[in-house]
């Protein structure tokens, strides 16, 4: 239960960076959610084309 928290109030922070003004809590909560997934995404790619 922490680290679900713990990955949610990341998610808020890395959205507060990433977020237009008038957005309101989830518009931001979404926002970082998006940038998470997209820097997982990368990283997999990399590691993946790395390893071969």
């Amino acid at each position: 239960m922490h680290i679900l928290i713990g990955i949610l109030i990341v998610a808020f922070i890395i959205g507060l960076v990433t977020r237009d003004k008038g957005d309101n809590f989830l518009d931001t909560l979404g926002s970082g959610c998006g940038t998470i997934i997209a820097i997982v995404v990368i990283l997999g790619i990399i590691v993946f084309i790395a390893s071969r």
